[in-house]
């Protein structure tokens, strides 16, 4: 007698993002737990490589049941897919978990009738009971966490009826189930990474739930849940794992790494680890949200040991009454001050995140509010994201958006081609106005918003700003602001022409949804065009845009801004041509020979002014500063090569992900080699 051959299972976790499929791998391992369904169910090799949706289809044959991990970035796709796999294979159980299946579940199952199962929480364990009951021919109905249309047994004809919602699974002090990578249940999606060439991030978590309530964020359906651990012995082979395999890049998924004693000394591990293999090389952490003592710590290890991609020191907003709106318990301004100082005199990248078109923001409190923060000593890294509702997070909910008068649009997040069906384009509900920021306030938010990425945090502007405001009481803001005005009044200037082109870009953006999110600048042509020099790249920023503009034609923008500077209502000491012609030199220029290097005159020791962050007086002390950078990047990856635009532009800006802001944009100040002149002549 031949024995029946196993039932296959397909998992799809598509992304545009370089991830591993994760959650494929923690599903077939919890199933391959139980020695009957190992038997009974084969695993197909994890469908997470965006392909044409043609080809998406073929790579499912025969299944029995197919899961599909939602979020934002494949929600709509994952749809189809399941619409079309349906269609083909009318028995087959389709599954959909993950942040993007609406809890309650409302009115899914009619507007997705080919899908038989929501599972709404962890999906291990659901899952598991879900392939044991189809095996069994029991209906899959009342399985914990799970949301079916009724209890009749899973076949196509069978599952209509109306909704059920069930409750999610209850929370648990520790997680059992087994790993996603010791039992090689993602070595196959590894091997297919390095095949096709393409850079890839391993997720990875030590925990799971998150016991804040921000409203703005659904974090996994997980906000206000107990904090439960993945045992130290799996995080122990893991950890090993990723240097054994050598694998690159490791992205910590947790809510929030160094809340808990231990993290610390999972930190340590993957340091021990790294120093053994030379892997991991870069470790991206989502950390506790209150930063703390262990979170400077496992910061500084990781940052002394080039691991580091940065940390976070959240906010969202300065302001408290539009943090009491969404629930957001903050650092507070004066902490945050502190926190900063602490981290910039250690040595360790920090960024903040800021989110645009919140409620009862306004455009004072917003700029405001930047300004607050580069008084607070961030001056490297401010990052401003939109506002998208997403589906299970707490201010979606119809009282709510109409309290504080949220408009959005449907958003959509990349540049699809244009013959790609409406139904597979991924959107977010993306905030443009509300009650206290009209459409026009936001508008000028973003921009402001840019500009400051570009100029400030890109280092066209930040010295001289930052002296500006120390000496002569120049607010970052109003300088800001000020600066804008004078490019909006000329507009044949480098950056005249920048702002101009900004304004008329976020003006159409706000009201037509299908000027993507993710890839605005790709969307383009003119834009496009701009770049060509630099390399052909879909994930160019507005800021990397605008950064190469001025880089194009830095001495022109270097000249107008010292009209702009002039113009101001100051008394200049005779530092401030100093400041000036330094602010021109340190940024990284299109010329620059590693070679060879660079040296600089100046009459005051502007590189200790700086490198102290403007807390004691500009010596007038002369100097001789030499720039020897050779490579840029947190690991210094990226090599400066004479008269080559495109590695030139790699190593000024980094790659479109991930994200980063370290050792890019300017000479590294830390690194130059300065000199005293005691007699020399100084230009």
């Amino acid at each position: 007698m031949v024995a029946a051959s196993p039932d296959t299972v397909y998992l799809v976790a598509l992304s545009d993002i370089p991830f591993l499929p994760y959650v494929a791998g923690l599903l077939q391992a919890r199933a391959e737990q139980e020695p009957e369904l190992r038997s009974a169910y084969a695993f197909a090799p994890p469908v997470f490589i965006t392909e044409p949706m043609p080809e998406l289809v073929d790579q499912i044959v025969d299944p029995a049941v197919v899961g599909l991990s939602c979020y934002v970035w494949n929600f709509r796709r994952h749809m189809k897919l399941a619409k079309l796999v349906k269609a083909r294979y009318p028995d087959a159980l389709v599954v959909a978990g993950g942040p993007h299946v609406p809890e309650p579940i409302g009115s899914f199952f009619d507007e997705h009738p080919y899908v038989d199962a929501a599972v709404h929480g962890e999906g291990e364990e659901p899952f598991t009971e879900l392939l044991r009951r189809r095996l069994a021919g029991a209906p899959v109905a009342g399985v914990p966490g799970v949301s079916t249309r009724d209890a009749a047994p899973p076949t196509a004809a069978a599952l209509r009826g109306t909704t059920v919602v069930l409750g999610r699974q209850p929370d648990k002090t520790r997680i059992t189930a087994p790993s996603a990578y010791l039992g090689g249940h993602l070595k196959g999606a590894v091997a297919e990474c390095r095949r096709r060439r393409r850079r890839f991030y391993a997720l990875w978590e030590t925990n799971r739930g998150c016991p804040y309530s921000c409203s703005f964020c659904d974090w996994g359906s997980s906000t206000m849940s107990r904090i439960r651990r993945v045992p130290d012995e799996r995080l122990r082979d893991e950890i090993h794992y990723f240097g054994e395999h050598e694998i690159d890049n490791v992205f910590i998924c947790d809510a929030n790494f160094g809340i808990l004693p231990r993290d610390l000394d999972i930190a340590l591990a993957i340091v021990a680890t790294h120093s053994e293999h030379g892997y991991p090389r870069q470790i991206r952490v989502n950390f506790a949200k209150n930063s703390n003592d262990r979170v400077f710590a496992i910061s500084k290890l990781f940052a002394d040991n080039d691991l580091l991609m940065g940390t976070t020191l959240s906010l969202q907003s300065t302001d408290l009454d539009v943090l009491d709106a969404v629930d957001r318990r903050n650092i507070g301004t004066a902490n945050y001050g502190a926190l900063e100082s602490r981290y910039a005199d250690a040595g360790i990248h920090t960024y903040t995140e800021l989110i645009l078109g919140l409620p009862l923001e306004t455009v004072r409190t917003f700029k405001d509010g930047i300004g607050s923060l580069l008084d607070a000593g961030n001056h490297d890294d401010l990052r401003v994201y939109e506002f998208g509702i997403l589906p299970n997070a707490p201010v979606n909910d119809v009282t709510t958006l109409a309290r504080y008068g949220l408009e959005t649009i449907p958003k959509r997040l990349f540049l699809d081609d244009p013959a790609t069906p409406e139904d597979e384009i991924e959107t977010v509900e993306t905030v443009v106005a509300t009650s206290t920021m009209t459409g026009d306030e936001w508008v000028d938010c973003a921009v402001f918003a840019q500009a400051i990425q570009f100029l400030h945090n890109g280092c066209y502007t930040r010295y001289l700003a930052m002296h500006l405001r120390t000496a002569y009481g120049v607010g970052y803001t109003a300088f800001y602001e000020q600066l804008l005005d004078h490019a909006r009044a000329r507009l044949a200037t480098v950056l005249g022409s920048i702002v101009a082109r900004l304004d008329r870009l976020y003006a159409d953006y706000r009201v037509h949804p299908k000027l993507p999110q993710v890839n605005l600048v790709a969307s383009q042509p003119d834009m496009v065009t701009d770049l060509t020099r630099f390399g052909r790249r879909r994930g160019w920023t507005v800021v990397d845009w605008a950064w190469l503009c001025l880089a194009a034609h830095a001495d022109d923008f270097f000249a107008d801004l010292a009209t702009f500077v002039a113009a101001l209502d100051l008394r200049p000491g005779r530092e401030l041509a100093d400041v000036l012609r330094f602010q021109s030199d340190v940024v990284l220029r299109l010329d620059y020979d590693a070679r060879t290097g660079k040296e600089c005159r100046y009459g005051h020791d502007l590189v200790s002014y700086f490198r102290g962050g403007c807390r004691q007086p500009v010596a007038a002390v002369p100097i001789a500063v030499t720039y020897r950078d050779e490579r840029m990047g947190v690991n210094r990856q990226y090599p400066l090569v004479a008269d080559d635009d495109v590695a030139f532009a790699r190593a000024a800006l980094g790659d479109s992900y991930p994200f980063s802001r370290i050792r890019h944009y300017q000479h590294q100040l830390d690194l130059a080699e300065v000199d005293r002149l005691v007699h020399a002549g100084v230009p």
